[in-house]
């Protein structure tokens, strides 16, 4: 049987340390002296260390995330402060989901690497014109029988794919 072992605590850097600890309805601001990947050491005023119970549950934001911890050690600081041991014991910051469009027909925003379509659509536009006035400059080149032949064979193959004759 594997024994647990307690995890490597790191000392957290001054301008990190900002924190809030939720008592019931309140806040109250509070300094993350270290951290590990279960637990926390928070430093708070005496007035705020009063209110926490060692073994109850209660609820710290740091670093954007919100998570339930339970206080499993107090003890006095420097001055009027009092350090708190908080056991981490689940993730309550809900997940980022990227939602589409809420309107249908919103207007996508265009990131880089993707194509303007107006290049397409004209490219495509000017190919079914050359295609169509094709037959009178073959008239022209002396191709104009031929093409008209094309075109008149293509579409009838086509019809009777639709059509079943």
């Amino acid at each position: 049987m594997m024994d647990a072992t307690s995890s490597y605590r790191c000392r957290v850097t001054d301008g990190n340390t900002l924190a809030s600890l939720f008592l019931g309805p309140r806040c109250f601001k509070a300094d993350v002296l270290e951290m590990s990947r279960d637990s926390f050491r928070v430093r708070v005023p005496a007035r705020v260390a009063k209110r926490v119970s060692v073994g109850g549950k209660n609820r710290l934001l740091y670093q954007e995330m919100l998570w339930s911890v339970r206080c499993t050690n107090k003890w006095m600081g420097e001055g009027n402060l009092v350090d708190l041991d908080f056991q981490q014991l689940e993730e309550l910051t809900p997940p980022k989901l990227n939602r589409g469009p809420i309107i249908v027909g919103a207007k996508q925003i265009a990131t880089g690497g993707q194509a303007d379509p107006t290049l397409p659509a004209a490219a495509l536009g000017a190919l079914i014109l050359a295609i169509l006035i094709m037959p009178a400059w073959g008239g022209q080149w002396g191709t104009s029988d031929l093409i008209c032949a094309a075109v008149s064979n293509t579409w009838s193959a086509i019809k009777g794919l639709v059509t079943g004759q």
